[in-house]
């Protein structure tokens, strides 16, 4: 059995600016509005798999994180960023980047790509999951970079419910990716 929140219905949505070095047309930086959608597979406690409200509540302060920042990821091979107390320097080959610390979220990933964004927000959702009372054993995560296109993993907890053994679709093992 299954729920889902579509992130775009939903209001599980957030704005923020990001840049994929290297690319073409994504090397500069420009923003998207994001939409997190979850599919969560388990078990019924009493009426539940796991409240929608709880769900919601959990990937809302995940949204909250990114929103109206400027997303970089730390370990980024391509990036070299030096931070002071108000500001950060991003070097990317020749461009420099200086901007206000209070205007960035590092977020500890290699790429801002819609795949890697997906990976880290179910990783995240996954460990709030496991600290709350639930029957969750799977973990579907899509992140839309825009209406029509996203990535999407899964994530397994715990248990199961169909049988799979305990791998994420990457292949690795467990809820830590």
């Amino acid at each position: 059995m299954w729920i889902e929140l579509d992130g775009w219905m939903a209001k599980l949505r957030f704005s923020a600016c990001h840049l994929i070095p290297g690319h073409p047309k994504c090397g500069r930086l420009h923003g998207h509005t994001y939409a997190v959608n979850v599919r969560a597979h388990g078990r019924r406690t009493g009426e539940f798999i796991i409240d929608f409200e709880l769900l919601k509540e959990m990937i809302a302060q995940i949204c909250s994180r990114f929103d109206h920042h400027i997303m970089i990821a730390e370990n980024d091979p391509r990036l070299h960023i030096t931070k002071n107390n108000d500001s950060a320097a991003i070097n990317i080959g020749e461009k420099t980047y200086q901007l206000p610390i209070e205007d960035i979220v590092f977020i500890p990933i290699d790429s801002t790509s819609a795949e890697s964004l997906c990976v880290y927000v179910a990783g995240e959702l996954a460990r709030m999951i496991e600290t709350s009372d639930h029957r969750v054993s799977r973990l579907e995560v899509r992140i839309d970079e825009g209406i029509g296109q996203g990535a999407g993993c899964t994530i397994y907890l715990g248990g199961n419910d169909d049988g799979n053994d305990d791998r994420n679709d990457d292949g690795d093992t467990g809820a830590s990716i």
